[in-house]
């Protein structure tokens, strides 16, 4: 594998619209595939019949949760391109309580060079929830309950950057501010570079809609 930058956000946050937009101006000249964790994992949940949908992830209890987190960080370390990995820096359970994205045996296999921390303010992103039809099981949570999220993404994510000794960028998202947060994505990428290697076909894994135009953004 190449170079690694962990992507993360709270859901309605607009990482992945943040990290799409991102990705097309750099991707002739820097060579990074999107690489999903989520869809990863679902998938290999699905396989292993422990889930029917993706909302179901978060119910599994800690121990399986971390299991099927490894078995992903195996198969996506075993890629061979520069990866922009689409992710959580924690999920929050059924229960309330918190998991971290990471534990230090994938941040040690994964390696990553930065973490880039896509934020926007409490009521746009309980607004965005509140329009994306994709995920219907999805809690709608208050205010206060996403902004302890936010708080507890950014202590995991300081956290997860001195644990790997790689770059932790933050940025806003919100209403009239998304080109300069895609600016300051494109920026944090080009200040690491890339590592050479033969650019393989397929760049983009797990976010099929990229190809289409249509991205999906609530993710």
């Amino acid at each position: 594998m190449a170079k690694l930058i962990i992507v993360a956000g709270v859901p309605g946050a607009g990482k992945s619209t943040v990290l799409v937009e991102a990705w097309k101006q750099v991707e002739q000249d820097l060579h990074y595939s999107i690489v999903s964790f989520g869809t990863e994992m679902l998938n290999l949940c699905l396989e292993a019949g422990l889930v029917s949908d993706r909302d179901e992830m978060r119910n599994l209890s800690a121990d399986a949760q971390e299991e099927m987190q490894w078995r992903t960080t195996k198969r996506i370390v075993e890629r061979p391109e520069n990866i922009l990995l689409d992710t959580h820096c924690t999920i929050k359970t059924g229960s309330g309580s918190y998991l971290p994205g990471f534990t230090p045996r994938m941040l040690e296999r994964m390696s990553p060079k930065a973490i880039i921390l896509v934020d926007a303010h409490e009521a746009e992103i309980r607004g965005r929830r509140r329009l994306d039809k994709s995920r219907p099981l999805r809690t709608i949570e208050g205010n206060d309950d996403i902004l302890e999220h936010k708080l507890i993404n950014r202590a995991y994510a300081a956290a997860f950057s001195a644990r790997s000794s790689c770059l932790l960028r933050i940025i806003q998202n919100n209403t009239g501010e998304f080109d300069r947060a895609v600016e300051e994505f494109v920026s944090t990428i080009r200040f690491i570079g890339i590592d050479k290697y033969a650019k393989t076909p397929n760049a983009v894994v797990g976010t099929p809609n990229v190809v289409a135009g249509t991205p999906n953004v609530s993710a």
